[in-house]
């Protein structure tokens, strides 16, 4: 992580500086995502201290501030203003991921999480050409229907996109999807 630290009208000692940067590099943990850089100014003011950062992701920006009487206590704050963040930011990544927020995920989550939660789901994919199961898909009130497509034995997803045509997804031979 490239880290920038700079002092404003007083003098960082080379311990604080130190415990600084230790305090700084344990933010990598919480993050999803390498650290790309990150910019902390300690402003001293009549005799309290303001650590002001900036953390930065490859498409995130964090930002936090704090206050302290000491220096060491202000970016302490500051520290666990950003680590909360983090740890916010990586719980949505995660949610993503795991299909519990919006899209397809959500959808399948939506009613059958009680029954998601008594044990594992089994169900048989039916066999059909696509054109078949957009057809069978008009005629249902699911969010999508999850079908064996003949033509090429992939699994396959007819659902409705936001635009309200429907939309098709299949399985690639890599473990892919496609639209």
């Amino acid at each position: 992580m490239q880290m920038e630290i700079k002092a404003r009208h007083f003098t960082l000692g080379k311990e604080q500086r130190e415990t600084i940067e230790a305090a700084l590099e344990k933010l990598e943990k919480f993050s999803p995502r390498p650290v790309q850089s990150l910019n902390l100014t300690i402003d001293h003011d009549a005799g309290r201290f303001t650590a002001d950062s900036v953390l930065h992701l490859k498409s995130h920006e964090f930002r936090a501030n704090a206050d302290g009487m000491e220096p060491e206590i202000a970016v302490s704050a500051m520290v666990e203003n950003l680590r909360s963040q983090l740890t916010k930011f990586k719980g949505k990544i995660s949610g993503k991921q795991k299909g519990e927020e919006g899209g397809l995920g959500r959808a399948m989550m939506g009613d059958l999480g009680a029954v998601a939660e008594a044990g594992p789901l089994a169900f048989v994919l039916k066999d059909m050409d696509v054109s078949t199961a957009k057809d069978h898909f008009e005629n249902a009130e699911d969010p999508f229907l999850v079908f064996r497509n003949v033509d090429n034995s992939r699994v396959a997803v007819i659902y409705r996109r936001e635009d309200g045509q429907l939309g098709h997804m299949e399985s690639q031979s890599d473990g892919k999807t496609g639209d």
